[in-house]
């Protein structure tokens, strides 16, 4: 749609578990998903607590801060290196392919395709000496039993493996950190709530929930193109029609929330579309849940009341994956 017709954009775009269907999907995802658990998830929880604590910390040692900058960016590049298992020392060149790399999934792809590309050239060959390092030396991450992955005496081949490790670098990192952003400015913008978080730390989960409900840092879903005629609310889109449904929108549909523009971590947990569903449900779900529900209770704990210091800029919400550039605030921290 926006041009683009071969290159590594296209190559890399084809081995995406989100546009592979049928018994190429379910292969792929059978063996994603024996990595992929949330055992895993669990087991990396502690490295993830620890991280919090040493950035917040720094938090407390003063009264104003950008949440974003000094916490919500760190925090989700650092728990992605841990997780995956890339090496510390390559944090900051992470940081800037996966920014790059994140406009790949929206609708600006041709005005920075030059920027992308070179990006991706640079994070494939990182990511090929890592998996090569892998296969030598595994270690406990999601990199490594990605590489031992199998069933059936079938296993992922190396396009397939750089594939998955972009794809969760890509969209791993950068949703963290604009979710956390989002939950941080509705948070400001509704202090009660705050507030009772702080108060109440077993509300950890359903803040989680409501927060990606409310304000989603994917607003817009993911583009689709018909197979067939669909016809939806009596309208007909045609087979070949191009569809782009806004998921953000559906997460305030009165005809599943209760008050659905109101914010409330004390909702009743209903279904919402921040992660997808059916066979594309988002595979890092229980990651991203884990870690804002690590985050947010033990900032609202630490840092008590804030209030605003400034302007919030924001990222258009045209592209995939959206939110605050900054979001500077004053608070009197607790010991």
């Amino acid at each position: 749609m926006q041009g683009i017709h071969d290159g590594p954009l296209v190559e890399i775009m084809s081995g995406f578990l989100l546009n592979t269907d049928g018994a190429a999907h379910d292969r792929l995802r059978r063996l994603i998903s024996r990595a992929f658990t949330v055992r895993r998830v669990e087991a990396v929880r502690p490295r993830i607590v620890a991280i919090a604590e040493e950035l917040t910390a720094a938090l407390v040692a003063k009264d104003r801060c950008d949440l974003v900058g000094e916490f919500a960016d760190p925090f989700a590049r650092r728990v992605l290196c841990a997780f995956v298992g890339i090496p510390a020392d390559a944090q900051a060149r992470v940081r800037r392919w996966t920014a790059d790399l994140g406009l790949l999934f929206g609708l600006s792809v041709a005005t920075h395709r030059a920027r992308i590309e070179a990006s991706m050239l640079e994070l494939r060959a990182f990511i090929d000496d890592l998996i090569a390092l892998r296969r030598r030396d595994p270690l406990d991450d999601l990199l490594s039993k990605l590489v031992a992955a199998q069933a059936n005496g079938d296993a992922l081949t190396d396009l397939e493996l750089r594939a998955m490790i972009v794809t969760f670098m890509s969209a791993g990192s950068d949703t963290v950190l604009n979710q956390l952003g989002h939950a941080f400015a509705a948070f400001l913008a509704h202090p009660e709530q705050w507030r009772l978080l702080a108060r109440d730390s077993s509300l950890a989960a359903p803040a989680a929930e409501e927060v990606v409900r409310f304000s989603p840092a994917s607003l817009l879903g993911v583009p689709r193109i018909a197979t067939a005629d669909v016809e939806v609310a009596g309208h007909v889109f045609p087979r070949g029609s191009f569809l782009l449904p806004i998921t953000g929108s559906a997460n305030r549909d009165a005809q599943v929330f209760a008050d659905p523009d109101r914010f409330d971590i004390t909702r009743k947990r209903d279904v919402h579309l921040t992660f997808g569903g059916g066979i594309h449900y988002c595979l890092g779900a229980a990651l991203a849940r884990v870690q804002l529900q690590i985050t947010l209770p033990m900032l609202a704990a630490r840092l008590g009341e804030l209030h605003p210091d400034g302007p919030i800029p924001w990222l258009p919400p045209t592209e995939a994956v959206y939110g605050p550039l900054r979001v500077p605030v004053g608070y009197r921290a607790r010991a």
